[in-house]
C-alpha cells in the first residue's frame, strides 16, 4: 500500500509504502509541555512559503544513520521540494574520503597530498573538533580538496560562497580556489572565529581548494568542515554524522558551541543514542547528562532554536553468533521523554513507531533493515525520512490552523 500526506494550505503529496507492523498513529512529535519552541521556526517557514523570502537552517546530528546521508538526505529532499521556488543551499559537507570512510552519495569528494584525520569516536586521542565531529590536517603545500555536487540529484544545488571551518591559528596555510581567476573571487579571513569565507562572482557545482604557505611560520592546515551556500531563499539542511558516534563523542567536540553560534540553526535534530545504548553496561545517568550538555550548547548558540530528539530504533546485540534484543532502547526512550519535558523540547518516538521491542526483526524480514539488526536498508532509511518529515509537517499544520483561527 501507499500513503500520502498533504499540507492544509496546498497539497504536496509524497507517496511512500505502508506496512501493517508500523504504528502510523504514533507518527507525530511529542512535546510534553507545548510546541512553543517551534514558533520562531514556523514563522520563518511561513515567510519563506508565502513571501518567498528568507533562509532556514536545519542541523541533523547523528552517527552512521546520518553519515551516509540517506535518512537525512531524504528529509532534505522533502524540505527542498514540498513548495515551489524553495531552492536553498547544500550547506555543511566534509570530504569523508580523506578520513578513509564513506562519503554521502549526493556529492563527490576527493583530495591530494598527505593528510591525517581525527574523529570524535577515536578513544585515547585528543584533537580539536567541531560540528562535523571530524577533522583533517595537512602539512603539505601541494595538498588539495575537491568537491563536486551531483547535478543529477533531485535538485541541482550550486554555490557562490564557501565557508571553510578551520583551526583558529594564525599559522595556518592560506586557502584559495584552484583554477579560478582571482578577478572572480574574494577571500575574507575570520581567523578569530575559526573560518574563512570565499566569495565568488558566479555560481559553481564543483570546486578544488588548494593551500599556500605565505609566511615561514605557517605550519599546516586543519579542516573542520565546509559550508556551501548561495543567495537563494530556501531551506538548508545540514547533516553531521560520524559512524559509531554517541552523545559521548560529540561532547568531546570542544568547538561545537562556538561553531553552532556561527551556523545558528533554527532547528536541530539529534539522532544520537543507538551507540550509547549498544553496550550491556549502558549508564542512563551518563547518557542523560551528555544529552543535556548537547542541548545546552544549542540553546547557548540560539535560544530560539527548536530541538527534536529521535529515540533509538529497536536493535539487537550479537553474542556468540546469536542475536538478542537490546532492551536499552526502552531506557533511552524514557530518558528522552523526561529531558523533553524539562527542557521544553520535542521527541520523535521512532522506537514506538517502528513497533517497539523486537520490531527490528520484522523490518529486516521486510527488506527495510540490514542483517546486523541495527542499521537500515536504503528503502528503510528513506521511509524513516518520510515519516519524520510527515511528523514535522503535522506540527506545522497545527500551527497554521491555530494561526488562521486567531485571524478569523
Amino acid at each position: 500500500m501507499q500513503a500520502s500526506f498533504t499540507l492544509s494550505y496546498g497539497q504536496y503529496p509524497y507517496m511512500y509504502n505502508t506496512y501493517p507492523f508500523i504504528q502510523y498513529e504514533k507518527n507525530h512529535l511529542i512535546s510534553p509541555n507545548n510546541n512553543h519552541r517551534f514558533l520562531p521556526f514556523f514563522k520563518k517557514l511561513d515567510q519563506l512559503i508565502f513571501s518567498g523570502k528568507g533562509n532556514i537552517h536545519i542541523l541533523h546530528i547523528g552517527g552512521s544513520h546520518v553519515q551516509a546521508d540517506i535518512f537525512s538526505g531524504r528529509i532534505r529532499e522533502r524540505f527542498s521540494t514540498f513548495f515551489p521556488g524553495n531552492k536553498g543551499s547544500r550547506g555543511l559537507v566534509f570530504p569523508y574520503r580523506i578520513a578513509n570512510t564513506n562519503n554521502p552519495y549526493n556529492y563527490v569528494a576527493g583530495y591530494t597530498g598527505k593528510w591525517e584525520s581525527c574523529k570524535n569516536t577515536q578513544h585515547g586521542t585528543f584533537c580539536e573538533l567541531g560540528i562535523t565531529g571530524i577533522s583533517a590536517t595537512t602539512k603539505d603545500t601541494t595538498a588539495s580538496i575537491s568537491l563536486s555536487l551531483k547535478t543529477d540529484y533531485y535538485q541541482s544545488y550550486d554555490f557562490n560562497r564557501i565557508r571553510v571551518f578551520h583551526k583558529n591559528d594564525s599559522n595556518q596555510f592560506s586557502i584559495y580556489p584552484v583554477d579560478v581567476d582571482t578577478n572572480f573571487y574574494r577571500i575574507v579571513n575570520n581567523m578569530p572565529n575559526g573560518y574563512t569565507d570565499i566569495l565568488f562572482t558566479g555560481y559553481y557545482h564543483s570546486i578544488t581548494l588548494g593551500f599556500k604557505q605565505t609566511d615561514s611560520l605557517q605550519w599546516g592546515f586543519t579542516l573542520y568542515g565546509l559550508q556551501l551556500e548561495n543567495n537563494d531563499p530556501g531551506i538548508t539542511y545540514h547533516a553531521a554524522g560520524v559512524n559509531g558516534a554517541g552523545t559521548y563523542s560529540f561532547i568531546r567536540c570542544v568547538l561545537l558551541t562556538s561553531q553552532l553560534r556561527i551556523l545558528k540553526p533554527d532547528l536541530v535534530i539529534f539522532g544520537l543514542g543507538i551507540n550509547d545504548a549498544a553496550s550491556k553496561d549502558f549508564d542512563g545517568s551518563v547518557f542523560e547528562r551528555n544529552y543535556r550538555k548537547l542541548i545546552d550548547s544549542v540553546l547557548i548558540a540560539n535560544p530560539d532554536a527548536a530541538i527534536i530528539l529521535i529515540t533509538n530504533n529497536d536493535s539487537f546485540r550479537k553474542y556468540k553468533k546469536k542475536y538478542y534484543v537490546n532492551k536499552n532502547g526502552e531506557s533511552v526512550q524514557r530518558i528522552m521523554l523526561q529531558i523533553a519535558k524539562e527542557k521544553n523540547i520535542s521527541v520523535w518516538d521512532f522506537f514506538s513507531i517502528m513497533g517497539g521491542l523486537g520490531s527490528m526483526e520484522t523490518w529486516m524480514n521486510n527488506g527495510l533493515g540490514k542483517k546486523d539488526r541495527v542499521h537500515f536498508s536504503t528503502p528503510g532509511y528513506k521511509l524513516m525520512g518520510d515519516l519524520l518529515f510527515e511528523a514535522i509537517l503535522k506540527e506545522y499544520e497545527i500551527y497554521l490552523m491555530h494561526t488562521y483561527n486567531k485571524q478569523k
